[in-house]
């Protein structure tokens, strides 16, 4: 008979060179080096995620991580570049003006109204007392000028004016991408 000694009884060891996995149940990497995390495209998307999966997406070559139920793109601290955007001019009587557009697929859309900065002409408007933020789907959003296309509008409370203070025609714009 043969006596097979081992070194350890603990079975969480993950064998391989400076990668513990202890007590805790932490997993440790003793290295000086990198980690390689998991890659594919958006069709290689595990089946059944689950909340902390990571991976690098190699269709739009972004880091991206399950997060509440849905895939999100890892947000990085440079700076993004604020959207300006003319979305028509005062009539008298249209309330609805956009789809807005901000450039960012990801986050297509602000997270409210109070993250916008309308201005009416150069008057700065006031979310919630002079617009709000709504969304066409299906044709759902109403107006003078509907039906309107599916996005994201600005909803005036009364239209906005034709002619302006210096006699002009009153521009509509909406600066936004302040919470990306």
């Amino acid at each position: 008979m043969r006596l097979i000694k081992a070194q350890t009884t603990n079975n969480r060891t993950i064998y391989g060179k400076g990668i513990r996995y202890d007590i805790d149940e932490q997993v440790i990497i003793d290295s000086d080096n990198a980690v390689l995390i998991s890659k594919g495209t958006d069709l290689q998307k595990p089946g059944t995620p689950v909340n902390g999966h990571v991976r690098y997406n190699t269709t739009n070559n972004e880091f991206e991580f399950y997060s509440n139920n849905s895939w999100r793109l890892v947000r990085y601290k440079e700076p993004t570049t604020i959207t300006k955007q003319t979305l028509g001019f005062g009539d008298d009587t249209e309330t609805v003006f956009g789809p807005l557009n901000s450039g960012d697929t990801a986050y297509p859309v602000p997270i409210s109204a109070d993250n916008l900065l309308v201005l009416i002409e150069n008057v700065l408007q006031i979310s919630t007392t002079n617009y709000t933020l709504e969304q066409s789907a299906s044709g759902s959003l109403t107006g003078p000028n509907q039906p309107y296309v599916d996005g994201w509008y600005i909803k005036f409370t009364s239209p906005p004016p034709s002619t302006g203070s210096g006699g002009g025609t009153v521009p509509i714009t909406v600066y936004h991408n302040f919470d990306k």
